[in-house]
């Protein structure tokens, strides 16, 4: 995801994560103790460690299911970081180079794409480059020398193809509010900025912690390396960077974040904007950029009256420095190979650990190439209808969402059958159910058209940072597309607007009541035409439950069958669901995976966790209609789907920072709450699998 907006509405993400309270503090010493003790008791291994599973050590499935089923496959992997979504994501990953570059894939993007790769992975050619693609960017900023000829480069996107300008122009649906239930909004926000963290803080005026003194020193280092390849001498840079930064901090004071609740009542007419933004040229410069068909502007009416003022004569010099600073930090890695490792070793942390455990070189580069050059533009489009149309079918499709809909069957049993739901909250729950979306790999792909944007290639003498360029120009003509169209619920953006199909993912997506099955999950051991019922169903099918039952978890439940937030389940039924997910949590916060973790907050787990028990009892129900149905199968097949091999410093990470349960736990407190698991392996009271059915803590 790129920076977060200032406009900070609540973003209906496609991949959906909860976000939970921490549970409070509360007991005594003791009390934690026998918490800790009773979580050391279950005896089970942390199985997703290198090296945790013994070969001279038993362990049965009645008492440690998820390092019995795994053990022989943990035995080879040894100290090798592997699992079933590495080896998805490492066959996609086949396929997309393969889309990338073979010659024999027909269409305008398999061409388009072929030839932006041939450009970004040819090292010896930009490496010949050098600098200088960027250079005439530079020297044409340079010439501005008045306030009009730098309004007419901030709408020029041949001139300025990165759309740096006072303001940044996005495109939000509204379904989920009420006043603009049926169109798609135009959020003019605050301009990228170059001291702006991730999670879309300012630091201009706060450089009094380590991190935020980290991250002054990596801009500054990338900065002054940028401008003294360029030609600049050193003072000079040191100028324009000084310059850029007082320029961005009058631009960071004059920030107003605002929430969801704030977008209607923030949500202006053309004519009104226009007004509150002065002699700022604010709809001339959407009009460049292509959104004269957008009716609606949300904007921050404390930073739209103090555009006029951030842009008069007196700061020209500043403003140009911006423009220059911000075009080098973000073209840097679009240069040559010297760049680049520099602008790596310079972002580098002394405070943070890297997660990029068990990459070799080529993984690493193919990292670069297909998550940054192509992902994170406008190209993964053309990777994307690629990628489906050559590596997917009819029959998968077909199967897929019949596979779905059978989820969806499963649970208008399951809610009509729960005891603890209202007649009301039945219907509610069964009417939220049979509107969701169906979204099976094909995205919304006829809205593509790489003509608008062309780029030249190696043989016509281009460079990829002018192939770079027209993807940014291809994503502003893109949102301005947007802009001009109604909302349609069951619109899939190709251009990464959404979550990209070509992704190692299932999600459901709140805002649209919508389930999405990406072609990047559809690989060996997570589905395979080939795979028998049981290991289908103990497979991706239970991944398809898992995101369905998030209509439904503590976040899910939040947004109704429209995709808008509201009270739907009546009162007292919230009431007892919020006590379901207070024992999940409560149980959770039992479980410590690895000496030295501590125990989990299970608040943060509850949504992912809720999800889990609910895909299994989904599929399960589906597995009780079968005549001789193998559960060993089937729960062997949903161990082996959540296999992992990883070192400590991963785990820790995932323990400490992840929403969804470690993928161990996920096997074992996920299946001990079903009595088919039971059944299966002949559990009983002492063994390690074994929970009381009193204690048992699946909310459906």
């Amino acid at each position: 995801m790129k920076k977060r907006p200032t406009i900070v509405v609540t973003s209906l993400v496609m991949a959906f994560v909860l976000t939970a309270c921490a549970a409070a503090s509360s007991g005594t010493a003791e009390s934690f103790q026998d918490r800790l003790n009773s979580a050391l008791s279950k005896g089970w291994v942390d199985s997703d460690l290198y090296d945790s599973v013994k070969a001279d050590k038993e362990y049965r499935p009645q008492d440690d299911f998820a390092a019995a089923k795994n053990k022989e496959w943990k035995l080879e992997m040894g100290n090798e970081y592997s699992g079933v979504f590495q080896d998805v994501s490492d066959a996609v990953l086949e396929k997309m180079k393969k889309a990338a570059t073979d010659e024999s894939l027909p269409g305008e993007e398999a061409e388009v794409l072929r030839k932006y790769y041939a450009l970004s992975s040819d090292w010896d050619y930009r490496n010949s480059q050098g600098v200088e693609p960027l250079k005439p960017y530079i020297a044409d900023i340079e010439s501005i020398s008045s306030m009009d000829e730098l309004y007419a480069f901030f709408g020029d996107l041949e001139r300025n193809p990165l759309a740096l300008a006072p303001i940044t122009v996005d495109v939000m649906d509204s379904y989920h509010i009420e006043e603009y239930p049926d169109i798609n909004l135009t959020i003019v926000d605050t301009p990228k900025l170059s001291l702006q963290a991730p999670n879309g803080k300012f630091y201009y005026d706060k450089l009094n912690s380590a991190s935020t003194l980290e991250m002054y020193e990596q801009v500054e280092n990338k900065v002054l390396y940028m401008l003294e390849a360029l030609g600049y001498p050193k003072n000079d840079a040191k100028k324009i960077f000084k310059n850029c930064l007082k320029w961005e901090k009058a631009v960071a004071s004059s920030t107003v974040d605002m929430t969801l609740e704030d977008v209607a009542k923030s949500t202006k007419t053309r004519d009104e904007a226009a007004n509150i933004a002065g002699k700022f040229p604010l709809i001339k410069l959407l009009d460049d950029w292509g959104f004269s068909n957008a009716e609606y502007l949300v904007i921050s009416e404390f930073y739209t009256k103090r555009l006029a003022g951030l842009c008069k004569k007196s700061n020209l010099d500043e403003m140009k420095d911006y423009l220059i600073v911000n075009y080098c930090l973000d073209s840097a890695m679009c240069l040559d190979r010297d760049t680049l490792d520099k602008m790596s070793e310079f972002s580098k942390s002394k405070t943070q650990q890297p997660m990029d455990f068990g990459k070799s070189e080529q993984q690493r580069e193919d990292s670069l190439q297909f998550e940054y050059f192509i992902g994170h533009t406008a190209m993964l489009g053309a990777l994307n209808k690629t990628y489906v149309e050559n590596y997917f079918d009819d029959a998968t499709t077909a199967e897929l969402t019949k596979m779905t809909e059978d989820i969806i069957d499963a649970y208008n049993v399951i809610f009509a059958e729960e005891p603890w739901l209202s007649d009301e909250g039945k219907a509610a729950c069964l009417d939220k159910l049979n509107n969701i979306g169906i979204h099976i790999a094909y995205q919304n792909f006829e809205v593509l058209d790489y003509s608008k944007t062309p780029f030249k290639s190696k043989e016509e003498g281009g460079s990829f940072l002018d192939a770079y360029y027209a993807m940014q120009r291809y994503s502003v003509n893109h949102r301005a597309f947007l802009a001009g169209e109604k909302f349609r619920k069951d619109y899939w953006d190709p251009l990464g607007k959404d979550t990209s199909t070509t992704t190692t993912n299932a999600f459901y997506n709140p805002a649209t009541n919508g389930i999405y099955i990406c072609a990047g999950i559809c690989e060996p051991n997570s589905y395979s035409p080939d795979m028998t019922y049981e290991e289908k169903l103990g497979g991706l099918s239970a991944i398809i439950g898992h995101e369905i039952t998030h209509g439904f978890d503590s976040g899910g439940s939040l947004y109704d069958k429209n995709g808008i937030k509201s009270s739907w389940l009546p009162y007292k039924d919230q009431v007892a669901f919020v006590d379901l997910n207070d024992k999940v949590a409560s149980y959770y916060s039992t479980l410590t995976p690895f000496p030295g973790s501590g125990l989990y907050n299970g608040a943060n787990l509850t949504g992912e966790a809720t999800a889990d028990m609910g895909g299994l009892k989904a599929n399960l129900y589906l597995a009780s209609k079968v005549p001789d149905f193998d559960y060993d199968l089937f729960f062997t097949s949903y161990a082996r789907l959540w296999r992992v091999n990883m070192p400590l410093e991963a785990e820790k990470s995932y323990f400490s920072g992840d929403s969804h349960p470690l993928a161990f736990y996920r096997v074992n407190v996920g299946l001990q709450q079903f009595d088919e698991f039971y059944e299966t392996y002949g559990i009983v009271e002492g063994d390690g699998m074994y929970l009381e059915p009193e204690k048992r803590i699946a909310v459906w």
